[in-house]
């Protein structure tokens, strides 16, 4: 999958590892946000390929 920088922005995500929300950038895709992958956790050094969005800001 390639990722267009024009449709990516930052969210809250849950770490599957460390059970902890961090910061992570996602990929819009119509109605749908994914987590770009290759992205690590911040405090547990996890993927977070398989991880849940928590909160994804989106201007009015």
């Amino acid at each position: 999958m390639k990722a267009d920088a024009a449709n990516q922005t930052r969210a809250q995500v849950h770490c599957p590892i460390c059970t902890h929300t961090v910061g992570a950038e996602v990929q819009v895709v119509a109605k749908r946000a994914r987590v770009v992958p290759g992205q690590k956790c911040p405090r547990c050094s996890a993927t977070l390929d398989a991880s849940m969005i928590v909160q994804l800001l989106a201007a009015a």
